[in-house]
């Protein structure tokens, strides 16, 4: 059973405010904003374990840091190539693990698809 601490109740709380994919760095830093004696290493382990146990969704960004997102359900994500912005793509359509056929005695646990392309703002800017 995973102890609930001050400490990871105000990550885990930091990160659903946020709301934009942000790395650990980014958690971090917004923590000790609020809490300075917390410790980097804290606040990574915090992360990994809520990911590690399905607790938070940890994300794979093409050509950027490992993020973090609090939203569980089935979707994927959008990276902006110029300023790094990640976004939420929707899925139309129910897609899951079950709806691939995979090689014989693999087991799916997971899609990870990321999209890279360019946020509104950096549209304008081109």
């Amino acid at each position: 059973m995973q102890r609930n601490t001050v400490q990871k109740r105000l990550v885990i709380d930091t990160l659903r405010s946020m709301a934009n994919h942000p790395s650990a760095e980014m958690v971090y830093e917004a923590v000790h904003k609020e809490n300075p004696t917390i410790s980097k290493a804290t606040v990574y382990r915090i992360l990994k374990e809520e990911a590690s146990c399905g607790e938070l969704l940890g994300i794979d960004v093409m050509n950027d840091v490992n993020r973090y997102d609090h939203r569980l359900d089935p979707h994927w994500h959008i990276r902006c190539r110029k300023c790094g912005k990640v976004g939420d793509v929707e899925m139309l359509g129910g897609v899951g693990v079950n709806d691939y056929a995979y090689p014989d005695v693999w087991t799916p646990e997971r899609i990870s698809v990321s999209f890279e392309g360019l946020c509104p703002e950096c549209s304008k800017e081109k």
